[in-house]
C-alpha cells in the first residue's frame, strides 16, 4: 500500500490552510526514527516539487497511522494556535465513517446513539485504550447507521471530544469492532487495513472566520464493499 502523495490528495488549499487526504499507514508526524515517513515530510516533498518551496506546514491535529482521510494544516505559523484553540474548544466538525460487521443475527441501534464510557489511553497491552469505571477521561462519540450490505453496516462517527482511539474503542464496546481493527477484536483475513475514514472536517476559517467545509471521498475499500456509499453525503 503505496503512501505517497499526489497532488490529487490536495482538498482544499489556499494562503492560510491547507486539507489533505491522508493515505492510510502513514503516521501524521515524524516519530523517534527519522527513517520513517511521515504526512508532514511527504506533503513537503509534493509541494517543493510543484512550487520550488513548501513554506510553512503547521500540523494542529492527527489521524492515527491507520486511519485515512482529511488532516488539516496551517499554511502561515500566526493561525497555529488559533487552530489549536478551535480543536480545543470543540469547535471543529469531525465526522468519520467506519465498516462494522453485523453477525450472528446482531442489528445495529437505529438512530442516533451515544456513547460516553470513560476512556485510559494506552494503559491496556500494546498500547490499547481501556475502558474503566474509574479514573478515564470524560469521551463521547455520537454514532449512526447510513447504509447496510448484507452483514455490512456503514457507520457515520462524529466525536465530540478527542481521546486517543476514541471511536475505535466505543464501537468494540457497543459490540461491534471495526473491521480491520486487529487491536480492538475486528480483525479478519480478508481485510487489509482498518476500515475507519475521516470523512469531513468543519472548521471557521482562521482568517475570514467564515465556514469551511472539506470532505475527502472514501477510499476504494469501502467502495468495494458497499457501492452504494458514493451517493451519501455528511449528515
Amino acid at each position: 500500500m503505496s503512501t505517497e502523495l499526489t497532488a490529487r490528495r490536495i482538498l482544499y488549499e489556499d494562503a492560510d490552510v491547507l486539507l489533505v487526504d491522508k493515505p492510510p499507514g502513514l503516521v501524521s508526524h515524524a516519530t523517534v526514527d527519522p527513517r520513517r515517513d511521515h504526512l508532514v515530510a511527504a506533503l513537503r516533498r509534493l509541494l517543493r516539487a510543484r512550487d520550488g518551496e513548501a513554506g510553512h506546514l503547521g500540523l494542529v491535529h492527527r489521524l492515527d497511522r491507520d486511519t485515512s482521510g482529511v488532516v488539516l494544516l496551517s499554511r502561515r505559523a500566526e493561525h497555529d494556535a488559533t487552530l489549536g484553540a478551535a480543536f480545543a474548544e470543540h469547535r471543529i466538525e469531525k465526522v468519520y465513517l467506519a465498516i462494522v460487521r453485523a453477525a450472528g443475527g446482531a442489528s445495529f441501534p437505529a438512530g442516533t446513539i451515544e456513547q460516553r464510557a470513560p476512556l485510559a489511553p494506552g494503559r491496556g497491552p500494546g498500547g490499547r485504550t481501556l475502558v474503566v469505571r474509574a479514573g478515564g477521561k470524560p469521551s463521547r462519540t455520537e454514532l449512526r447507521a447510513r447504509l447496510s450490505e448484507g452483514e455490512l453496516v456503514l457507520v457515520e462517527a462524529r466525536p465530540r471530544t478527542g481521546r486517543t482511539h476514541q471511536i475505535r474503542v466505543h464501537l468494540a464496546e457497543l459490540g461491534f469492532p471495526i473491521l480491520g481493527d486487529a487491536l480492538y477484536g475486528g480483525a479478519e483475513p480478508d481485510v487489509k487495513r482498518l476500515l475507519l475514514h475521516a470523512w469531513c472536517l468543519g472548521l471557521p476559517h482562521p482568517r475570514t472566520g467564515e465556514p469551511l467545509r472539506v470532505v475527502a471521498p472514501p477510499p476504494r475499500a469501502f467502495r468495494s464493499r458497499l457501492p452504494g456509499l458514493d451517493a451519501l453525503e455528511p449528515g
